[in-house]
């Protein structure tokens, strides 16, 4: 018995040793476990909260809330660099989860610590972490602005790092597919982070230049008013010229177009602009200023304005500007709801709630044409407050974050020369742009005043996009723009030439696309309306004309009374694969009808519905929001910005 004790107690040794290293490597993998998933739930949150403070302007909550994330990914770093971990790594089978771990902690930290210098970015742009300001009281510090290249460069070194790891995670089995989703998801998110890093890494170069370090830099401004609309925006009847000389912001000139700008009223100009635009038979230009910007494309629109400003008059020479900026009262009211009422002495206070009601009703209605003089001053009254407060430095970042919200229904646009700063337009979705995606469909629908009415403020617009699909992939589409002239009824019907902003009569003209692989394309408009060609340029028949940029379009004109309603439309047919992802023999078993709808920066929003029918056979794709009545399916949306939609059949 005795001689057996060493044996036994040697064995229970060895459980103790075994199940004690079990236990160690157990509990040290559930703590590395858990501490993962608890830290990055709160990285997550955290980081969230973060985003949540610097687009809201609040720095001091971003700062906090990313010190919290910071701590979370301490925690995260912590739970891949354990001895348990080190040891398992090397067990064939798991290497690769521990591989996939360890990227995700990677990405997680890149990922935080862009987070922080963007909060740290954001500080130094507005002052707010405790530096003086890269912006204020009319100035910029070209030197702290010389520093932005080199914070951008970083902050893309983190953003790419963290896309790198995730993109090298190895999910490819069953087991695997939730961590493919979860990268697949977190990639999703990442890369449109990246285009704006990229963007930001591009552009900051091109910063102190653009702002006069190397000589004198002008930039006009061109306020739009929707009550009189242009289909590249609002009339253009306020202008600013902002000019930048080694950092010093001042505004020589500004004014009402019409009358202070241009007097007497509107008076011609002539320049030189883009010679493919039909909306200019010839060259030189003779037309006054608020005509330049009537193309839908703000590409050709801004560069009308740009050399209309500097072109030749009977008044003074204007000098050239480096690019053109417009803003419209919607941008506006984003910025007061950002910063604050305004107070005016003919108006009262000016809220972002109001300001649409106050400057385009009842200004109008209060002040008659003999009295225009009084409601102009007073106009620019306020966008010299609003100015002062912006190039205050204060409220620049909250006023820039206001304006940029509102690209994507185009009531903020530029154009730049230079192209870095073009480039930036471009991807913020802030240049104007109106061109076929080449992605099945394409809704581009325009309207603009003939009669300088003010009326356009109470324009009411609908869009019927009516399709019919063939098993080939084919349609037939109708798409049907309906306007009304929502003139309150209390309201008098003007002069009886219906001209100036004293009538209630809308006189409009309606442009209307076809898809570049449109076929067998008519319009239809209500009698009295009329088709007005384009002259002097490529002509497709029937009044089509090629608007510059390779795309179709034509122009009906037609008076809407007040209380009245006007509907115009366009029937195409779009070729065998467009819906059936290139298959034309018929026999597919799905059909995805793609959509892509621009957008008229109205002051009140288009509605637009998409009705589609399947061929014999097909049943429409449940999806939100969808209404499905036999073998249609319909959705609308609100034209705040483009719109894309897809509604898929199934057989």
């Amino acid at each position: 018995m005795s001689s057996r004790k060493p044996l036994i107690w040697g064995v229970a040794a060895l459980v103790a040793i075994v199940g004690g290293f079990f236990f160690w490597l157990q509990m040290g993998l559930l703590a590395s476990i858990g501490a993962l998933a608890w830290s990055g739930i709160g990285l997550q949150n955290h980081l969230g909260n973060a985003a949540d403070g610097l687009i809201g302007g609040d720095y001091v909550t971003g700062q906090a809330e990313f010190e919290q994330a910071d701590r979370s990914t301490e925690l995260i770093l912590k739970s891949v660099d354990t001895s348990q971990v080190a040891l398992i790594e090397h067990i064939r089978g798991i290497d690769i989860a521990i591989q996939n771990w360890r990227l995700s902690v990677a990405a997680a930290y890149s990922i935080s610590k862009a987070t922080g210098d963007l909060i740290t970015l954001y500080g130094d742009l507005s002052g707010k972490s405790g530096g003086t300001k890269i912006f204020s009281a009319g100035a910029v510090d070209l030197v702290r602005l010389g520093t932005l290249p080199a914070q951008s460069a970083q902050l893309k070194r983190q953003v790419d790092e963290a896309a790198t790891n995730l993109e090298n995670i190895v999910a490819t089995t069953f087991f695997t597919d939730p961590l493919a989703q979860i990268r697949d998801r977190a990639l999703s998110e990442v890369v449109p982070i990246q285009s704006g890093v990229d963007t930001l890494n591009e552009i900051t170069p091109s910063l102190p230049g653009a702002l006069g370090a190397n000589g004198t830099k002008r930039y006009l401004i061109a306020i739009g008013n929707q009550a009189e609309m242009r289909a590249s925006g609002g009339a253009p009847l306020s202008l600013v010229m902002v000019e930048f000389e080694s950092g010093r912001v001042s505004i020589p000139i500004k004014g009402q177009t019409s009358t202070q700008l241009f007097p007497p009223i509107n008076a011609k100009v002539n320049w030189f602009g883009p010679s493919l635009n039909p909306f200019f038979p010839k060259n030189p230009r003779n037309k006054p200023f608020v005509n330049a910007n009537t193309h839908p494309n703000f590409l050709y629109s801004a560069q009308e304005m740009m050399a209309a400003w500097s072109g030749k008059w009977d008044g003074p020479s204007y000098p050239e500007v480096d690019g053109v900026v417009t803003l419209d009262l919607t941008a506006i009211a984003a910025v007061l709801n950002a910063t604050g009422p305004i107070k005016s002495e003919v108006f009262g206070e000016v809220t972002g709630e109001r300001i649409g009601q106050i400057l385009l009703i009842d200004a109008y209605q209060d002040f008659g044409q003999k009295d225009a003089a009084i409601r102009q001053e007073a106009n620019q009254e306020l966008l010299d407050q609003l100015l002062t407060r912006i190039l205050s430095g204060g409220e620049l970042i909250n006023a820039g974050q206001a304006i940029l919200s509102t690209a994507s229904g185009r009531h903020f646009q530029m154009f730049m020369k230079d192209p870095a700063l073009e480039q930036l337009a471009l991807q913020s979705n802030a240049a104007g742009v109106v061109s076929d995606p080449h992605i099945g469909d394409w809704s581009a629908l325009y309207t603009q005043n003939g009669n300088a009415s003010k009326v356009d403020v109470f324009q009411q617009r609908n869009v019927l996009v009516n399709v019919n699909l063939e098993a080939d992939g084919s349609a037939r589409v109708t798409q049907q723009l309906t306007l009304t002239n929502a003139t309150p009824s209390e309201r008098a019907e003007g002069p009886p030439e219906r001209l100036g902003y004293e009538t209630s009569w809308l006189k409009s003209a309606y442009y209307l696309y076809v898809p570049d692989s449109a076929t067998k394309f008519k319009p239809s408009y209500p009698v009295g309306f009329t088709v007005r060609p384009f002259r002097n340029h490529q002509q497709l028949g029937g009044g089509w004309v090629d608007d510059g940029f390779g795309h179709r379009f034509i122009r009906l004109v037609g008076w809407t009374p007040p209380g009245g309603q006007s509907a115009v439309s366009v029937t195409y047919e779009l070729p065998a694969g467009t819906f059936s992802d290139g298959d034309t023999s018929g026999d597919a078993r799905t059909l995805n009808y793609r959509v892509q709808a621009e957008v008229q920066s109205l002051l009140n929003d288009s509605t637009i519905t998409f009705q589609v029918t399947g061929p014999a056979g097909f049943t429409p794709v449940r999806q939100p929001g969808m209404k499905v009545s036999g073998a249609t399916g319909t959705v609308s949306a609100v034209q705040s910005g483009p719109v894309n939609a897809e509604i898929g059949f199934k057989r």
